[in-house]
């Protein structure tokens, strides 16, 4: 059941414990479009800064003591101004990069150029976790086996160092929270990680919650758990 805060602040305060904040980069020009983006290196759309802003204010007043990204465009542009506000240098690592989706990055998920192509990305939407697209793509069990030696040192310094920022991806974010959770493969795939929504993984629990990140200075909503797709 959900529960009604003054702020992620009050929430945090109330947990009293360090804390991994899992957060999407903000939307890209390439979502907003209904591109497939994998591993191409896109900027934020006008919504996307819209949702940077709001990430902004509601971390403004939160002692986070690190902060890491991928090595693309879109995360290090969602953390600079929570990095730049607080004096924390940005760790980007290449384990946290999106998924690659090889020769389909750039095609429309919906206007598909041709029949083959369109029946070979629906055999992958159907099994992401197996099926490999051509081109140096990965599935998510390529992905998951990616980060793990990145997210083990990223939880080894949330507990030594303190509250810790992570923008991230959908799909490595999908990963992360399996990985914390002790979730199956299939279970993680079910994991599912809008632009607005934040995810607060308290060390010591060993559990997770879930908000949305709304305008500057509202109640805010969290909730147990995580939110599956679908």
């Amino acid at each position: 059941m959900s529960k009604q805060y003054d702020s992620l602040r009050q929430f945090l305060d109330e947990l009293a414990e360090n804390c991994l904040l899992l957060v999407r980069h903000g939307q890209t020009d390439w979502n907003a479009m209904d591109l497939v983006q994998g591993r191409q290196d896109r900027p934020l759309s006008p919504e996307g800064f819209r949702q940077r802003k709001n990430l902004f204010f509601a971390l403004q007043d939160i002692e986070i003591v690190r902060i890491f990204t991928s090595t693309l465009e879109r995360t290090i542009e969602t953390a600079r101004p929570l990095s730049k506000e607080k004096g924390v240098p940005l760790e980007t690592l290449p384990e946290l990069d999106e998924a690659r989706l090889g020769v389909f990055e750039g095609e429309h998920k919906v206007n598909f150029s041709d029949d083959f192509s369109k029946q070979m990305y629906q055999d992958f939407l159907k099994d992401e976790i197996n099926v490999v697209l051509p081109g140096g793509a990965e599935n998510l069990r390529m992905l998951d086996q990616r980060i793990q030696q990145a997210l083990e040192k990223i939880m080894h310094d949330v507990t030594c160092s303190g509250c810790t920022l992570l923008v991230g991806h959908r799909n490595v974010n999908k990963m992360i929270v399996k990985n914390l959770l002790g979730l199956t493969i299939e279970e993680g795939y079910r994991v599912e990680h809008e632009h607005n929504w934040l995810y607060i993984y308290a060390l010591q629990r060993k559990e997770i919650f879930h908000t949305t990140i709304g305008a500057p200075h509202k109640p805010i909503e969290i909730a147990p758990g995580y939110r599956k797709i679908g």
